[in-house]
């Protein structure tokens, strides 16, 4: 009785656990991983870094990192929502995680992740692309512009990110977009793409959200 007890057990462990799977294509960088999940049910996801060193760990809502094994202490934002996608930058020393806070809608947010030996810091990075992009569009009522990671440029120096008018009704320039590279982690704006642009050079490693 107690064997088929822990086989259960067992079974169940595994059934909430998930790793990255390279046929996956995130909502909005086609390369991220999808952290999807259910804030009812335990949710434990692990992303493996490029260098095979390091290790994401969502458990339930709670962000949690690993470097050789050890854990690292993460600051600031750990509660990811279970509308989310994350990827590493390819010198394994940063993450980013575009994450949802109202559904599909929006809305959606990117915090940037830097690992050092001990810890992990994170870092608003859109707070200056934030005010930039709300002078290109009008909405009836009060809207925020959405937010999405597409891909890192330079390793972890740059980030480019996507800037959307929410898909809402009183917003005549829905899901209009504007690209932005932005310095990590200070935030600064280095380049700008309209929507056309940023389609044209960039549009191969859109996810599901953008591919249109």
């Amino acid at each position: 009785m107690r064997a088929i007890f822990f086989l259960i057990t067992l079974l169940l462990i595994q059934s909430t656990t998930c790793r990255s799977f390279a046929g996956e294509s995130g909502e909005w960088a086609k390369e991220a991983a999808l952290l999807h999940g259910e804030t009812h049910k335990a949710r434990r996801i692990e992303v493996i870094s490029p260098d095979k060193r390091k290790v994401a760990v969502i458990s339930g809502v709670t962000l949690g990192v690993r470097m050789d094994g050890k854990n690292l202490t993460v600051t600031g934002h750990t509660e990811i929502e279970t509308l989310a996608e994350m990827q590493w930058s390819a010198d394994s020393s940063a993450f980013f995680i575009t994450e949802s806070y109202g559904g599909a809608v929006g809305d959606w947010h990117v915090t940037v992740y830097l690992l050092g030996e001990k810890k992990v810091e994170s870092y608003d990075v859109t707070q200056k692309a934030f005010p930039a992009f709300k002078k290109h569009f009008v909405c009836i009522e009060p809207e925020d512009p959405n937010f999405g990671a597409l891909k890192w440029l330079e390793g972890s120096k740059k980030l480019l990110v996507a800037a959307e008018v929410p898909p809402h009704s009183s917003c005549p320039e829905m899901g209009k977009l504007r690209g932005y590279v932005i310095e990590v982690p200070s935030g600064n704006i280095l380049k700008e793409y309209e929507e056309d642009k940023l389609r044209t050079i960039f549009g191969e490693y859109f996810g599901n959200r953008l591919s249109r």
